[in-house]
Formats: structure tokens, sequence, C-alpha cells
């Protein structure tokens, strides 16, 4: 995957960011600058979203369970915040019963200054690139391409070629108007080779040059994804982990 870089997110950048998931997380703004657990509350769903950055541990909840969260702050803290199984426990034994736990997963973000792009024949895809995504994407396992393909925009999505066909592909969904939220898929052929690192990198130039903040969310259960990140200039924000309670119980 090639070596990490020596260089850093700008404290603008990481304060900018600090910012956004203190706002998302309904935590108060400097909350990040502290230590321990911290309980917001959220607007978006029923779901307990955990945040783990330095000695942070960032929970935004919904308003059903923002009382009971901060009633056993406390104990997150000895909960091994990085383990799906023991997050589980903490919230069906404290908060309510558990559906899933998705992740912990890698949030890593990258500015002008710390990106290590590669140089590559990768490309943006245009709408006559149509029927050649179509073929690409059938090649690509279903659960695999729901998990991480981009979709189709001509002038948008990344892609490489090789043996003549598409091999690689690599876009972002813009959150916010703020964060480009980067997703990417190989061909099973063509993996072990470089291509995702590829398209996410020209992808990754194309946030930057759009203004807006890369993003390459992965699980860490995935390291080769967390090497891509990284090779590539992306640094850990924070480790995250999403709490999914059973529909039933709300």
């Amino acid at each position: 995957m090639g070596a990490y870089v020596d260089r850093t997110m700008q404290p603008a950048t990481e304060r900018a960011l600090e910012t956004y998931w203190a706002a998302q997380l309904g935590v108060p703004a400097d909350a990040f600058e502290q230590d321990g657990v911290v309980v917001g509350e959220t607007a978006h769903d029923d779901n307990v979203q955990i945040f783990v950055r330095e000695g942070t541990v960032a929970v935004g909840a919904p308003s059903t369970l923002v009382a009971e969260c901060r009633a056993h702050a406390d104990e997150l803290v000895s909960v091994t915040v990085d383990d799906p199984a023991a997050l589980g426990r903490w919230v069906t034994d404290r908060i309510v019963p558990v559906e899933t736990v998705l992740g912990p997963a890698f949030y890593g973000y990258t500015d002008a200054e710390s990106v290590a792009p590669v140089e590559s024949p990768a490309r943006v895809l245009t709408a006559t690139d149509e029927g050649a995504y179509g073929r690409f994407q059938r090649a690509v396992p279903a659960d695999e391409w729901d998990a991480g393909g981009p979709a189709f925009e001509p002038g948008e999505t990344v892609g490489i070629e090789a043996d003549g066909r598409l091999v690689a592909a690599a876009g972002y969904e813009v959150w916010d108007e703020r964060i480009a939220h980067i997703s990417v898929v190989t061909h099973p052929d063509y993996r072990s080779r470089g291509l995702g690192r590829t398209v996410v990198s020209r992808a990754t130039e194309r946030a930057l040059d759009a203004g807006l903040w890369p993003q390459y969310r992965t699980l860490d259960a995935w390291p080769w994804s967390v090497a891509l990140a990284e090779g590539l200039g992306f640094e850990r924000f924070a480790t995250g982990s999403l709490v999914v309670a059973q529909p039933s119980n709300r």
C-alpha cells in the first residue's frame, strides 16, 4: 500500500472537524478538548453513536435515551470502547436492547497540507462509460457493492481501467456541504494491486479542489483499507461506533 507519509493536518482543519462532529453528536463545542465521557442529544435517529478521540468519549443519543446514557456515562470509561461486543453489552445492559453494533470504524481526514496523492491514469468517467460501469458493478459481489460501491455520476465518479475494462472506481457524497464522504470498490480479480488507492487519490484531490474535507471511513477490522487511507495522508480523527437499537423496543 506504500509507506505512511510524515505529514499532519493543519490545526485549523482539526478544530473545524471537532466543531463539526461536536454539533453532530450534540455535545459542547469544546467537548474534544476534555478527557472523559460527554453525552449529547442528537436529532437524527434512535441509535447511539460513540466517537472516541484521544481522551474524549463523545456519545450522541436521541432524546429518549439521553438521560439513561448520562446516568451510566462513567461506566463507559471502563468499557473497551473499540470492542463492538463490549459496547453492545454496555448499551444492552444499561440503556436499551441492541440489534447490532457497527464498528469500530476508522474516521480519517486529510487536507491540502497532509494529502499524499499518487500518480496514475485514473480519470473522471463520462456518460460513455456507463456500459463499462454496469459490467464492473455486476462483477462485484452485491454485499460488497452495497458497502462501498459509488454511484455512477458522469463527470464526478473516478475510475481506472486494466486489460480493457473498468476495474476500480471511487466517488464521494457531500455531507452538509462540508464533508466529502469517499466510497471505493475494486474488481475482485484486480485487488492487492494498488488500484483502489489510485482512484481514492484522484477522488480526494477533486474533493480538496472543491473546498471539501475528504473523509475516509472504514472498519478497523479491515487493516488493508485503513492502510490505504493512511498511505494517502488520511489521519485518524476518531474511532467511531454506531449502536443500533432493536426496532421493536423503540
